[in-house]
């Protein structure tokens, strides 16, 4: 199921350009003299309308944006709370959610003291991602202003186009003063042979070279020193430049004039005008050679490529023209040219095919991934949160229509097993949306309810002594960290005899409780940390914007 929408971002425009044209350049280093010369223009074709149309088109192959490309902004993140079903306010199931690629921890304390709130010890990985975030935020407050960019990228595209429109302006007036050929039977049998009877053909003497200028009625410009007498030389040249105007390739050049104009500041979009003009030229001369069987044939035409050749490099994308400047890789092209096999001819068609799917719908433009909210249900041990992999279209009710799916496979699985729940979810929504399966990601976590949890803890050892905080006793030890990550709890005490994790098996039962004591190597590390931290607050300076109270030392120092 394709999904296409205009509203690809202009940065992903270029971020996705820029890749291809990459990816062509390596193509044409490895492939160019074994492919068609046709196939190389039809994937320039492709990278300019990746440049220069926003469109985004979803497909199972499109790949997922880099996140240092993500700008999300505040409409784009979607949350919702947890949904149950069946299951009392006093029972509610806990998980971990993901908006976007960031975790959102939904409440994993229950009902902790005031005094003894639960945080994280930050460790040195941490503060170093935190210190760059907070010199990142300050270079970007220094930074220039946004439209700054914005003037500066709109006077680089007057400044380019200008640029080119003064070119353009130069070689139409020298090509004003050229005189239309009518009465030159040789130029007149020849243009009907190929059937461009059509096609208005002038004489210039300020030009060097063959050339066809012009978009929508091409006309054909040949220099006054060429020698008009020779029937092989018009042949080859008519042959040649009639290519051009077949082929539509001064339109194309002029597109590449447009992607030069909005992307002036990519180096990789004007390597791939260079290219374009190039590949065009040998297109047409291998389009030429195809009507010519023999080798006398093709070695007169290189001849003639040489005779006409422009002395010098002029800006070919302003018309197509002979030009010297690869005129002996020309030659040597098409001195050594063979006719396509028919496997070659296959594989050509399948690069171009799966080429221009690929870059069609290499790149979409960013979505919300969300789709249902956490949703739990009494008649199963898990709960399960959906989002998208990909933006597609699923119809009015989307949400609503996922989460009845959810609910009815929770209430006819009989066997609590994840990964069992993750296909048949998986499995409905594809049916139900008619999308691959692939689409949707599952989160499943854990959900019991609270009396259910503790008749669990209590065969283990963990005895609920406080219903009002949920305190307990491991053994009749005293805890001081407590956590079982399957269900997103954690709970911390400054003291305590004992350090607990909960450790369950992928069906989510509880296989065994690992409790370290003083003495132990990772109680003693766990101390050993705390310590640290508590130590690291005495050297914050205490400013009047932020004071830091020796509470709340405490309180972060004792925390998992």
């Amino acid at each position: 199921m394709l999904s296409f929408k205009m509203n690809m971002p202009f940065y992903l425009m270029v971020f996705y350009g820029s890749v291809m044209i990459i990816a062509v350049f390596i193509l044409r280093g490895l492939l160019r003299n074994k492919l068609p010369k046709f196939v190389f223009p039809i994937l320039w074709g492709a990278i300019l309308l990746r440049l220069l149309v926003p469109f985004s088109l979803s497909s199972p192959l499109s790949m997922q944006i880099p996140e240092f490309l993500l700008t999300i902004s505040n409409d784009e993140i979607a949350y919702a709370g947890a949904i149950t079903e069946d299951i009392p306010a006093v029972q509610p199931s806990y998980a971990t959610e993901a908006v976007e690629g960031t975790a959102v921890h939904a409440a994993i304390t229950e009902n902790i003291p005031a005094e003894q709130p639960s945080y994280a010890i930050e460790t040195v990985e941490e503060t170093a991602a935190r210190t760059i975030a907070i010199g990142y935020k300050d270079v970007c407050s220094t930074a220039l202003p946004y439209h700054v960019f914005i003037y500066i990228y709109i006077a680089g595209i007057f400044v380019t186009a200008g640029i080119l429109l003064s070119q353009k302006y130069r070689y139409t007036k020298c090509l004003k003063g050229s005189l239309l050929i009518e009465h030159n039977e040789i130029i007149n049998t020849l243009l009907r042979e190929m059937d461009m009877g059509q096609t208005l053909v002038f004489t210039n003497d300020e030009i060097a070279s063959p050339l066809v200028s012009g978009l929508i009625a091409p006309k054909l410009y040949l220099p006054t020193r060429m020698d008009f007498d020779s029937t092989e030389l018009l042949r080859h040249i008519l042959c040649h430049e009639t290519m051009h105007i077949r082929r539509r390739d001064n339109v194309v050049k002029a597109v590449m004039l447009l992607a030069l104009c909005a992307h002036w500041f990519n180096p990789l979009v004007w390597l791939m005008s260079k290219a374009l003009c190039s590949d065009l030229e040998t297109a047409c001369d291998e389009a030429v050679l195809r009507l010519y069987n023999d080798e006398d044939a093709r070695k007169s035409y290189a001849y003639s490529l040489l005779a006409m050749a422009i002395t010098g490099n002029r800006p070919t994308l302003l018309y197509s023209a002979f030009s010297k400047t690869e005129v002996e890789r020309r030659i040597q092209s098409v001195l050594h040219y063979r006719k396509a096999s028919v496997s070659m001819l296959a594989l050509s068609i399948c690069l171009v095919l799966s080429g221009s799917v690929v870059f069609a719908t290499a790149g979409q433009a960013p979505f919300s991934p969300y789709l249902t909210a956490f949703c739990s249900s009494d008649s199963s041990r898990w709960g399960v949160r959906v989002t998208l992999t990909r933006g597609v279209s699923l119809g009015n009710d989307a949400q609503s229509r996922a989460e009845q799916i959810i609910f009815d496979v929770m209430h006819a699985d009989q066997t609590n097993d994840p990964d069992v729940l993750t296909a048949q979810i998986t499995a409905a929504l594809s049916e139900a949306f008619h999308i691959e399966k692939t689409a949707f990601s599952l989160e499943l976590s854990l959900c019991l309810n609270r009396e259910e949890l503790f008749e669990e803890y209590a065969r283990w050892g963990l005895v609920r002594i406080e219903k009002e905080n949920d305190t307990m006793l491991y053994n009749k030890e005293t805890i001081r960290t407590y956590s079982d990550k399957a269900l997103g709890r954690y709970m911390s005490q400054p003291k305590g005899d004992v350090d607990l994790t909960v450790v369950r098996d992928r069906l989510g039962y509880i296989t065994a409780i690992d409790a370290v004591r003083e003495g132990d190597a990772a109680y003693d590390q766990r101390t050993r940390e705390i310590d640290q931290h508590i130590r690291r607050y005495d050297d914050v300076p205490v400013t009047q914007e932020k004071e830091i109270s020796a509470n709340t030392r405490v309180q972060e120092a004792y925390a998992y």
